[in-house]
């Protein structure tokens, strides 16, 4: 299937079409974009891809045919406060985006120790994309994996591996050069898995901070301090989901003024939930999604790699055992002289093909399995803090739906006592007329009233309120006044709570929206990735068979050229019928021989021997007596008719 022509659906888009479409993606609104940036792009940008950027072990899924935007939250929902996001841009914000774009691979070409900018030596990577080389270290790395996860909250973002081993390798020195190249090598392959990873992203691809990192002679510790990270906040919760670098600054006009200020409140007033908060209307889809996650981390961390690990150990110890064997069968070689000592010569060459075939299956092992197992089991902990993120923004909803519905129920109780106090002054200015006893509570006002208590009970303040309450009644000089401020402040809070209600809506709607398409894309390059894995250890396992065949084979033709048996005639001398022990005689008739030779019981006669000399040969038969089974020589002469040295 040729992937550079195919157009598919892009799944971040609200439109099925699968027409390509030109660049259209979120960046920072406080990164202007340069003049280059608004010319309209190449026609045949969607079909310029080249075959190195098809489907590969490091990044599972294809390149996409088409650049793709965030869904837009000012439309979500319709109606009500909208919350500006990021301004979408066209055509191509640099060099290394127009690269990425046109299927461009990223390599880690080199790596190697340095001590450039301190004191302390560390470990420097080349990253190659198209003909532009830069050199980031392993913190650089670690910071921008920080901050696409800062930027992007609801996508899901690539893994890197941890620092542990490489935090040793300061301090080992010169005397593990070879376990710390192994180590830098492993860390190289997985660095560039992380950065194919991004630049075939969508969405990732397309970001400005990405391209800055792979963009030789750019400080990376200014980009740091340096808008969009720079405008972060410490808790995603209280940001936009769609772009949490969201700022009340430089509005264009007093009306966007009004606008950006009061979503910067709505979003820094919501509620900062557990995510082990409970749910009263939970989505099936992400439940569903949580509980296979879940399954998957299991099964990758608990079991496959487990097991991995195990097989991969003894794969090692053999490998040694190997190792030595073949040291042994090499010696002996050197005692044995002529076709015997070539054959035990082969003999220890195939044993040594053997443990360097093994070898290299270890390695093609590590790259082909155990890493890409290691890579999915810290996507699934990824996955697992992503959904969580998203339960958290509809615990945030859902609790100031019940805020709000509470502050409403809380004026409606103030507004009728409100009503119900005028109403009584306007009977004593007329001098009593009209007063009559106010109706009894209607049924749905007795159980908004309740339903407001209970609100206020559960949220572990019942008593204290109630406290405060009396002891304001009791100290309030003007009770219509507080009364009224009373009234002000619920529909201040109302109004408040309303502009968050809306935020809110707008957050989980978009977090939802955008975490769905991420999770199907991820399920394709997953399918893609473990497919590719299953062939590539078959593979492995194939070419470690074929040089063991291979090496075999040698030894045992040199094993046929040595000499047969010297005790062993040739067949030719052997006679044609069954007379010979070795050919003509079967094991039943070897067994009859023996038992008939046993039978006979035959004393044996001795030579040289006095005439009085008696030689006792005791039978072996069950049913004799004892006694029974002794012959004399005398005996055995008078009945044969021959003498202890011969006939007579």
């Amino acid at each position: 299937m040729d992937y550079e022509t195919t157009d598919t659906p892009n799944p971040f888009s609200n439109s099925p079409s699968p027409v390509p479409t030109p660049i259209s993606r979120p960046t920072s609104p406080n990164l202007p974009l340069p003049p280059s940036s608004v010319a309209s792009p190449s026609p045949a940008r969607s079909h310029a891809r080249k075959s190195s950027s098809l489907i590969s072990a490091a990044s599972g899924s294809p390149p996409p045919t088409h650049r793709a935007s965030f869904p837009d939250p000012s439309k979500l929902p319709k109606s009500g406060l909208t919350i500006g996001g990021p301004k979408a841009k066209e055509g191509y914000c640099c060099e290394r985006d127009k690269e990425i774009a046109l299927g461009e691979e990223v390599h880690i070409v080199d790596a190697f120790k340095t001590t450039e900018g301190g004191k302390a030596s560390y470990i420097t990577y080349v990253i190659r994309l198209g003909s532009n080389t830069t050199r980031r270290r392993y913190s650089a790395f670690l910071s921008l994996h920080q901050a696409l996860t800062g930027l992007y909250p609801v996508l899901i973002i690539p893994p890197i591996p941890s620092k542990q081993s490489l935090t040793d390798y300061a301090v080992k020195g010169q005397s593990k050069a070879k376990e710390d190249a192994t180590v830098i090598a492993r860390r190289k392959r997985l660095l560039e898995d992380f950065l194919r990873r991004l630049v075939r992203h969508p969405i990732l691809g397309g970001e400005h901070v990405l391209h800055r990192f792979l963009e030789d002679g750019v400080s990376w510790s200014e980009v740091l301090h340096s808008p969009p990270i720079s405008l972060l906040p410490k808790n995603p919760l209280h940001a936009p989901s769609h772009n949490p670098t969201f700022q009340p600054s430089s509005p264009t006009s007093p009306s966007d003024s009004t606008t950006s200020s009061t979503s910067y409140i709505a979003h820094h007033l919501l509620p900062t939930p557990s995510p082990n908060h409970p749910l009263r209307h939970p989505d099936q889809r992400f439940l569903d999604s949580e509980v296979f996650t879940e399954k998957f981390q299991n099964h990758f961390s608990g079991t496959m790699e487990k097991v991995n690990r195990r097989m991969t150990k003894r794969w090692g110890e053999r490998a040694q055992d190997l190792n030595e064997l073949g040291a042994v069968w090499n010696g002996y070689s050197l005692v044995e002289q002529g076709k015997l000592g070539l054959a035990i010569e082969k003999v220890g060459q195939a044993v040594d093909a053997e443990y360097l075939a093994t070898a290299a299956l270890l390695q093609a092992w590590e790259r082909s399995t155990t890493e890409p197992l290691h890579i999915y089991s810290q996507f699934a902990a990824l996955i697992r803090q992503r959904l969580s993120f998203r339960h958290q923004k509809q615990v945030q909803y859902e609790l100031v739906q019940d805020a709000l519905e509470a502050q409403k129920d809380k004026l409606e109780v103030l507004e009728n006592a409100e009503r119900e106090a005028r109403r009584l002054e306007e009977a004593l200015e007329r001098g009593g007329q009209g007063l009559v006893a106010p109706p009894p509570p209607s049924e749905e006002d007795r159980e908004r009233a309740a339903r407001a208590k209970a609100r206020a009970a559960g949220q572990g303040f019942g008593l204290l309120s109630a406290v405060k309450h009396s002891l304001s009644g009791m100290m309030d000089v003007d009770p219509e006044a507080t009364r009224r401020a009373n009234i002000g402040k619920t529909r201040d809070n109302i109004s408040q709570l309303e502009d968050s209600l809306q935020a809110s809506a707008q957050d989980l709607k978009y977090a939802s929206t955008t975490l769905q398409a991420d999770l199907d894309r991820f399920q394709r390059q997953k399918v893609a990735d473990l497919k590719q894995m299953t062939i590539q250890l078959a593979k492995v396992h194939r070419e470690w068979c074929r040089q063991n065949l291979e090496a075999w084979q040698a030894a045992q033709t040199a094993i046929r050229e040595i000499d047969s048996h010297p005790n062993k005639p040739p067949a030719s001398a052997l006679p044609a019928g069954p007379s010979t022990l070795d050919e003509g005689m079967s094991l039943e008739g070897m067994r009859a021989e023996i038992d008939r030779v046993e039978a006979a019981n035959v004393p044996l006669p001795v030579p040289g021997g006095d005439e009085g000399l008696v030689v006792v040969a005791k039978g072996k038969g069950k049913g004799k007596e004892e006694g029974q089974g002794e012959v004399t020589s005398t005996d055995a002469a008078a009945t044969s008719g021959e003498g202890p040295l011969g006939p007579l």
